[in-house]
């Protein structure tokens, strides 16, 4: 059911782009097996560029494998770095249509919403989105910074493993130095008290 809500959503996105379409539709009746971490969808590129599901026993013309992280880098934090971590096997050109195609896609969420609850209440609900959404980045940003200076600055109060193990052994010596001290003070003592 989620890899069916996934489609049509795409779909959707895919309808309003006829760019996005056309460029899919060159690959009509191929598969392209995508796999993020342990989720795996197979599509098949219709006729018209939008996209349908392909059972599981299917040979994939293409596999596009994604690290759930990479995903993420992708897709929210808009890294374009991430791309090189994506693995593909089989039909490159379809592969890289594919993503292309989906990294080119925009939702218009204020146009959808509007068509539901008016044009004046999906503006309003975008921008508060959008600002809520800007605050969580900076706010994470800002951790993120913040988290790393301490590290870097503060590393010298955090004693590592070498460290510990050598203030240890020097504790041993200066004990089993006091303990052969005291017991020379004790025989000085004794020597001086017989005399």
């Amino acid at each position: 059911m989620l890899d069916q809500l996934a489609i049509a959503s795409l779909n959707h996105l895919l309808r309003e782009a006829n760019w996005a379409r056309s460029r899919l539709a060159e690959f009509a009746d191929k598969v392209v097996r995508c796999e993020v971490g342990p989720v795996r969808a197979n599509l098949c590129v219709s006729p018209d560029g939008t996209l349908q599901p392909a059972t599981a026993d299917v040979v994939p013309d293409a596999t596009i494998r994604l690290r759930p992280f990479v995903a993420v880098r992708l897709a929210l934090l808009k890294d374009e770095s991430a791309r090189a971590d994506i693995d593909v096997d089989g039909d490159t050109a379809l592969a890289g249509a594919l993503t292309r195609v989906l990294h080119g896609l925009r939702w218009d969420v204020e146009e959808d919403l509007s068509r539901v609850i008016g044009d004046i209440a999906a503006h309003r609900l975008v921008a508060a989105g959008r600002n809520t959404f800007r605050w969580h980045s900076e706010l994470a940003h800002n951790l993120t910074r913040s988290i790393g200076e301490n590290v870097s600055e503060e590393r010298h109060m955090v004693a590592g493993r070498d460290a510990i193990t050598a203030f240890i052994q020097a504790v041993d010596a200066l004990r089993e130095d006091t303990d052969r001290l005291d017991k020379r003070i004790e025989r000085l003592m004794r020597k001086h008290a017989e005399n």
